[in-house]
């Protein structure tokens, strides 16, 4: 994640730890819903956020990958999935044959819509928190895997931020960087400089003693043991569903071991707090609000919260609950910047 412009350091005002809240009700409010309606209101709403903190319109480059996300999914349902009673095609080629549904396009234009709202979301996540905000909130026995995080999450912007540079270098010197026979002089200057910054991380981490700083003798086994504990735990819950306690008790004794196994010999430094106020709280309670009405519309019955064309097309219900609830989502636009 890069860094925070000035303007947008100026607009956002509100502590790191209730943007995360934040972050994590709308992200499992979106994995929750399947009704179109709802998505597209809460991408509005992250829109709506991502507008109020940056001060800047959505890009073509959003509105194109959300528009392409939408229809790569509905041109891939309708083509791969036949079922359905609505056919609006029907070809007679062997391997292309067979019904095209009404139905296989809604669905996958419903999953489309929930994946683009998710990114969504993820960034209004990402431009609201710098990488330094997720380190300083990592726990002290997972701060070895906290800093390799971050160092991954910030690979992706830093070499984008890079191939502009090279590009504009290339555009003063009169070179078209839009063809092709120009792609190894851009690519070969890429990779030199991405050497170089990862070079001068491993210098800064080795000069701070982080390579000190890990598991050796039992508390490597340890370690270990705990990592392996909590991929069996994933495996669990995604091959047993009706087995998620189970594997959440086991992630949560994993998590406690693993955090028991680094902590031990542990001299770290405390960061100082980032001040939390009203506004925080304001946030921080709305998004906690929503989701907790998500969760039990959710558990109770999906009813409009679901979206299952199969076997007849239908039109999604709209109610006012699950749109309180995401209407409350929006209130990080409410209190930055003012």
């Amino acid at each position: 994640m890069t860094p925070l412009p000035p303007e947008t350091a100026r607009f956002r005002r509100l502590n790191p730890s209730a943007w995360l809240v934040w972050t994590a009700s709308a992200a499992g409010a979106v994995l929750l819903i399947r009704n179109p309606w709802y998505l597209i209101a809460l991408g509005g709403v992250a829109l709506v956020v991502a507008r109020r903190l940056t001060g800047e319109p959505p890009g073509r480059g959003t509105l194109y990958l959300v528009g392409g996300i939408i229809l790569t999914s509905t041109v891939i349902n309708l083509l791969f999935s036949r079922a359905g009673d609505t056919v609006l095609l029907q070809l007679p080629i062997p391997w292309l044959g067979g019904p095209y549904t009404l139905e296989a396009m809604l669905f996958g234009l419903s999953a489309g819509i929930q994946v683009a709202t998710l990114l969504l979301v993820m960034g209004v996540f990402a431009r609201a928190l710098t990488a330094a905000d997720l380190l300083r909130r990592t726990p002290r026995g997972l701060y070895t895997v906290g800093v390799a995080s971050t160092l991954g999450l910030s690979f992706a912007p830093h070499a984008r931020q890079a191939f502009l540079d090279l590009r504009e270098a290339q555009q003063l010197r009169g070179l078209s960087p839009g063809t092709w026979r120009e792609t190894p002089r851009l690519l070969t200057p890429l990779v030199v400089v991405a050497l170089e910054r990862a070079m001068a991380q491993a210098e800064a981490l080795a000069a701070r003693g982080w390579a000190d700083g890990a598991p050796s003798g039992h508390r490597r086994w340890e370690a270990a043991l705990a990592w392996a504990a909590i991929g069996a735990s994933v495996l669990l819950c995604a091959a047993a569903p009706d087995r998620a306690a189970l594997a959440a008790v086991l992630a949560t004794v994993a998590v406690g071991a693993h955090w028991v196994a680094r902590r031990r010999g542990e001299t770290l430094t405390r960061y100082r707090p980032d001040p939390w106020g009203a506004r925080d709280t304001f946030v921080a309670g709305l998004a906690a609000g929503a989701i907790s009405v998500v969760i039990v519309l959710a558990s109770q019955n999906l009813g409009s919260l679901g979206y299952y064309p199969y076997p007849t097309a239908y039109l999604p219900s709209i109610a006012a609950g699950p749109l309180a609830a995401i209407g409350c989502l929006a209130a990080p636009a409410a209190v930055i910047g003012s």
